[in-house]
């Protein structure tokens, strides 16, 4: 006799919906691409599009609501993550969802919930003009000696340093042009002495093949001789840690006593190893720069020094010497006179003296004297 099993429901499948927030995160990109959003801004957007639709799960992006995002949000603020990294995931948020307003994929944005955090306001540590003279001191080369003098004296950002090539820059008159600085616009900065005899001694110290003004040399290959044997270092790209550098030995120096000799069989090595990845001469990236700048603080004494500091120190140094609010605007690149102000703080020593010279019950004042 036969055993009738059974029949059990089978559960209803869960679609996952992880492919499709990929792909939104892809025309994400595009779309923020097409609105003139920079590289950097577009890298930084990303990264937490992705933290997010991570968080998600199977879950739609599409369907997420304000309570998902408030949960996203909070579980950095449980982690003890800084006021202003939270504010830039709050607005790579509220940008992404207006994206799938503008293309018909949701009605309402569940990100107008989200309250706008306020920022503590902090007073921002400006290096003194000694510090300045004693990181610039601390250069171990020509070029960080010229990095550390331009971006001091023309208040430039690292980006927009990374991308000036030569034919930008105007020795004669010491102007440099910025091309498609901070939101796609041009601008004009301007250098001094110190700073152009910087730039010249660099260039005379590692003159640029690509055309920019700050690049790192071609990794085709180099040799030398090493006990009695000519060996060969080449730029490995399977190697993931160091200096991604390889060495080989090419033979000894008594079967290939000329350079030329020892050239050609590093040539044929070079031919045949498939890992070999020849770089020609390149832009430093921003992420080298900072590593110059932060070297050359902790070198000084000062502590670990961002490029970003410099900008601010130019701001702040101008404007205790009287320049015009507006003029350091324009140097700077600024929409805003509000963002300047951010960035020209008065030291300490100089509110002091005005203090002084200009408050009524102040000692020293022309009025305390009167009485």
């Amino acid at each position: 006799m036969k055993t009738q099993l059974a029949r059990v429901p089978l559960a209803t499948p869960i679609r996952s919906f992880a492919k499709s927030n990929q792909e939104l995160a892809a025309a994400f990109d595009r779309y923020l691409q097409s609105r003139g959003f920079t590289s950097s801004t577009r890298v930084t957007y990303g990264k937490s599009l992705l933290y997010f639709v991570a968080s998600l799960g199977s879950t739609s992006a599409v369907e997420a609501d304000h309570l998902e995002i408030r949960q996203f949000l909070g579980e950095f603020l449980e982690r003890g993550v800084c006021s202003n990294t939270i504010r830039r995931h709050s607005a790579c948020l509220r940008c992404f969802f207006r994206f799938l307003q503008l293309g018909g994929l949701k009605r309402n944005d569940p990100t107008l919930k989200l309250p706008y955090r306020k920022l503590p306001g902090r007073l921002q540590r400006v290096l003194t003009v000694e510090e300045v003279d004693r990181l610039i001191a601390a250069a171990r080369n020509p070029l960080e000696a010229a990095v550390a003098e331009f971006l001091y004296a023309t208040g430039i950002r690292v980006s927009e340093l990374t991308a000036l090539r030569l034919e930008n820059i105007d020795f004669a008159t010491g102007v440099a042009r910025v091309k498609n600085g901070k939101g796609g616009k041009d601008r004009i900065v301007l250098f001094g002495r110190k700073a152009d005899a910087a730039l010249r001694r660099m260039i005379e110290w590692r003159p640029p093949k690509a055309g920019f003004l700050f690049e790192s040399p071609a990794r085709l290959g180099s040799m030398r001789v090493r006990k009695g044997s000519w060996v060969g270092q080449f730029y490995d790209k399977s190697v993931t840690a160091g200096c991604h550098c390889r060495e080989v030995r090419i033979g000894r120096v008594s079967d290939l006593p000329t350079h030329p000799q020892a050239q050609r069989v590093f040539d044929r090595i070079l031919a045949v190893n498939s890992s070999y990845k020849p770089r020609p001469a390149h832009p430093y990236t921003a992420k080298r720069i900072r590593e110059m700048v932060s070297g050359m603080g902790i070198r000084a004494g000062i502590g670990r020094v961002h490029p970003h500091a410099l900008r601010r120190a130019f701001a702040s140094h101008m404007l205790e010497r009287g320049a015009d609010l507006r003029a350091i605007q324009d140097l700077l690149g600024h929409e805003k006179v509000t963002s300047t102000a951010l960035y020209s703080l008065v030291s300490d020593a100089k509110l002091k003296e005005i203090h002084t010279r200009c408050h009524p019950t102040a000692e020293g004042s022309e009025h305390a004297e009167e009485k």
